[in-house]
């Protein structure tokens, strides 16, 4: 089991790649939050709202996730930092795993 952190510039990048995820059964799970980031671009130091994501997966769609996360990033460079998950409940991680498969 994976969760993948995706920081994204706006609100519909997130939802465009996170609805991709879902309906190509490479996600069973994509949660949206609105952030706030402070970021150095060109040396100066920068705030921007955005969105973040963090998709429930599982091992063997990381790769693509990552492809799909680049098609459709626009603007900078893409961060997909991938979390790899000590414990996580039995239930979840059942339904997570026929959700992606």
């Amino acid at each position: 089991m994976i969760f993948i952190y995706v920081p994204c510039h706006d609100l519909d990048t997130a939802k465009t790649i996170a609805r991709t995820l879902v309906e190509r059964r490479m996600a069973g799970k994509v949660d949206i939050m609105p952030t706030n980031s402070v970021t150095r671009v060109n040396g100066d130091v920068t705030e921007a709202a955005g969105a973040t994501m963090i998709i429930k997966t599982i091992d063997k769609h990381v790769q693509g996730i990552e492809d799909v996360v680049r098609e459709n990033f626009h603007e900078g460079i893409p961060c997909v930092a991938t979390i790899s998950l000590y414990r996580l409940n039995r239930d979840f991680k059942d339904w997570l795993i026929n959700a992606t498969n």
